[in-house]
């Protein structure tokens, strides 16, 4: 999810010690970049998913136990960039996320988010130097007077430049438009059209951001396919748990559900029995209909990305109803058999 939230400036961040616990089945990697695996996906016509992860919960490392997720583990984890809180951390390597990617690395492919909030040139090649095999790149919601990279493009154009197919960039794709403005509709050709140049400058997969309406993310994959772009798309998912964090969400992108699903959301919060469980349920059954919409809209789309904001319940629950409904039912051999291509026994 492209967004970077406030924070106090810190150069000494607190220590950050992993809290992971791998699955049996991740022993060793054989390819960590995602270009290559998504590509493979998208041929064999196979189902696959990622997480999106904030590397602390309430201040504190994020426990993370993939164990959690069989049969199907993700094929790679994010890490959000926090732009406010990152941009002047040193040594780079001491940034939360980035110690979190390192860990996660030898284990499962990794993509560090990186927003142009204040980077520089020598902070790019900082970041580059550490050799990640993957990278989303994003503008991020807050801008500063002169900083160096005003828009995404130019951090793909740069990392191409310097690291070739070594690294595999994303960039985030908006079906609603960027940071929408409440009362105007947005401006989608000229979204396209930066999205089409970014695409040009090297750009492996496209990750739409949060949408809760299935036929609008239908017909903006479809003027991205009509304006000629053909890079993997894979539909971002948003995994609330509570209300407080769907209007916390609201608010940072301006993506909001249909008025007659909030309503009922809304409502839901006054039930006597009101707790997380009922949110949760809500959303997982929403999110169940938009991934069975893109799949039934024949949009040669396998892959969704889970913004998490470390919900890991959610997650779960809604693996649960993708199963129950038979999503996974002729692809879940293949599924499983991928997570054998990723890691090495």
């Amino acid at each position: 999810m492209a967004h970077c939230t406030p924070g106090v400036r810190s150069s000494s961040p607190p220590l950050y010690v992993p809290c992971v616990t791998f699955a049996p089945e991740q022993n060793g990697l054989v390819e960590q970049r995602i270009g290559p695996l998504i590509a493979e996906h998208h041929a064999q016509r196979r189902l696959f998913y990622g997480m999106e992860i904030l590397p602390r919960s309430r201040g504190k490392p994020v426990c993370l136990d993939f164990n959690r997720f069989l049969p199907i583990l993700p094929m790679f984890v994010s890490m959000t960039w926090l732009g406010t809180n990152y941009w002047d951390v040193e040594p780079i390597d001491q940034v939360d996320s980035l110690q979190l990617a390192r860990h996660l690395a030898p284990r499962i492919p990794v993509m560090p988010h990186l927003t142009a909030y204040r980077l520089t040139d020598e902070r790019l090649d900082q970041f580059l130097d550490l050799s990640f095999k993957n990278m989303l790149a994003l503008r991020g919601d807050l801008m500063f007077s002169g900083q160096r990279f005003p828009h995404s493009k130019s951090i793909v154009e740069r990392a191409k430049n310097r690291s070739g197919d070594k690294i595999s960039i994303c960039v985030g794709g908006f079906p609603e438009g960027y940071n929408i403005t409440e009362g105007q509709a947005p401006d989608l050709t000229k979204h396209i059209q930066f999205l089409k140049e970014k695409v040009s400058a090297g750009v492996d997969c496209i990750i739409t951001q949060v949408c809760y309406r299935p036929e609008v993310i239908i017909q903006f994959v479809k003027e991205v396919r009509a304006a000629g772009i053909t890079a993997p798309i894979m539909i971002g998912i948003m995994t609330h748990q509570t209300f407080h964090k769907y209007t916390f969400i609201e608010k940072i992108t301006s993506a909001k559900l249909p008025s007659l699903l909030r309503q009922e959301l809304v409502q839901l919060q006054t039930e006597p029995e009101a707790d997380e469980h009922l949110t949760r349920t809500f959303f997982v059954h929403h999110n169940v209909h938009i991934i069975k919409s893109i799949l039934e809209a024949d949009l040669n789309i396998y892959g969704f990305q889970f913004f998490t904001l470390n919900h890991f319940e959610a997650v779960e629950a809604l693996l649960k109803e993708l199963h129950l409904q038979n999503l996974f039912s002729d692809k879940e051999k293949e599924l499983q058999n991928s997570n054998k291509v990723l890691f090495e026994k």
